[in-house]
């Protein structure tokens, strides 16, 4: 007698296009969830590299009794280096200081002291990555703002920043082209916690170092070539201009975060719906690009120096201005709450 052997049992096409659908949607709800949790990570790592650089200004400050100022001037450096950033500055605060070490040999060597006419050989050291100054988040090549920076005619070599401080209020230019301020005005000029020519100390901040950005972040999306300002930063500093608004190491209060203003560059990041910030205190915070903001024009006219100084001055105590406009300022004498 034959035995009939039963089918083995098996997917028809239908119930297999059906699991392959539903696996399909599964993988949907799941990678948006996946790609939050790996920003989510980002942004801490992001928040944690600002961090150590806040507490790098503070030991500088400690060390000097001052913040540093945002970039060096011949007329107050001892060592007559011009256009260096605070970044530099604060290398051996922030465990680089064999970097710090070798730009300042070279310094010492050379006829021009800025960052703009390193040789070969400490132009590799500045153009070499620091973990420390990048975000996890931001894509941007290490050179290219470099690259963009030296379209101009710079010779700068230097890896990018995407942590430049915070300038103040709004910048306020010098005069015309090649004009220099004196050191008073800019000093007067300035209203952040990070100055022109020289440092701040902490008993300048009369508004309170909880409620003072010290730095924030630099970039935006989409970070197009033709628009420098949501580019990140350049760490060395602007070379030869200290006077100018060093676009490179400081940013302005002048325009709300992420809106990618060039004129002069404000905040801004690659994370989505805000920036990461650092308060004078340490303490860091994420502020989203909704934050109250209400801002003037960046400068006044460039044809008298002392007439937009005080323009700036007057503007500082303006209730007008926004929560992110008085964050940005040392001692504009007027309260925030909780932002």
């Amino acid at each position: 007698m034959r035995i009939r052997s039963l089918p083995k049992p098996a997917f028809t096409l239908i119930e297999l296009l059906v699991v392959i659908a539903i696996i399909g949607v599964m993988i949907g709800l799941l990678l948006p969830a996946v790609q939050a949790a790996r920003e989510s990570g980002r942004r801490s790592q992001c928040m944690n590299n600002m961090k150590q650089i806040a507490l790098g200004l503070q030991n500088y400050a400690d060390a000097n009794k001052m913040l540093p100022p945002s970039a060096c001037d011949y007329r107050v450096d001892i060592r007559g280096r011009e256009g260096w950033s605070w970044i530099f500055l604060i290398l051996p605060f922030i465990e680089r200081a064999e970097l710090y070490d070798a730009c300042n040999t070279w310094c010492r060597n050379a006829a021009s002291k800025g960052p703009n006419k390193v040789d070969a050989a400490t132009g590799a050291l500045t153009r070499a990555p620091i973990p420390q100054l990048i975000c996890p988040t931001d894509t941007v090549a290490v050179l290219a703002p470099e690259q963009k920076k030296n379209e101009s005619g710079d010779t700068i070599k230097s890896s990018k920043t995407n942590y430049v401080a915070n300038g103040g209020y709004r910048q306020t230019w010098c005069g015309s082209w090649g004009a220099q301020c004196t050191l008073d005005q800019n000093i007067r000029a300035s209203s952040g916690p990070i100055r022109k020519s020289r440092g701040v100390s902490f008993k300048d901040i009369t508004d309170g170092i909880s409620k003072t950005l010290l730095i924030g972040e630099a970039g935006g999306v989409p970070a197009v070539e033709d628009n420098a300002a949501r580019m990140p930063g350049i760490w060395v500093g602007n070379g030869s201009n200290f006077q100018s608004y060093q676009a490179e190491t400081v940013r302005y209060a002048s325009g709300k975060i992420n809106n990618g203003t060039t004129d002069p560059p404000t905040f801004g990041s690659f994370h989505t719906f805000g920036a990461n910030f650092a308060m004078v205190d340490g303490s860091v915070r994420f502020i989203a690009d909704t934050v109250n903001s209400n801002s003037a024009s960046p400068w006044g006219s460039d044809a008298s120096v002392e007439a937009n100084i005080i323009n700036a001055q007057n503007e500082l105590t303006s209730s007008s201005r926004g929560v992110f406009q008085r964050l940005s300022t040392r001692a504009d004498g007027l309260t925030i709450g909780d932002f």
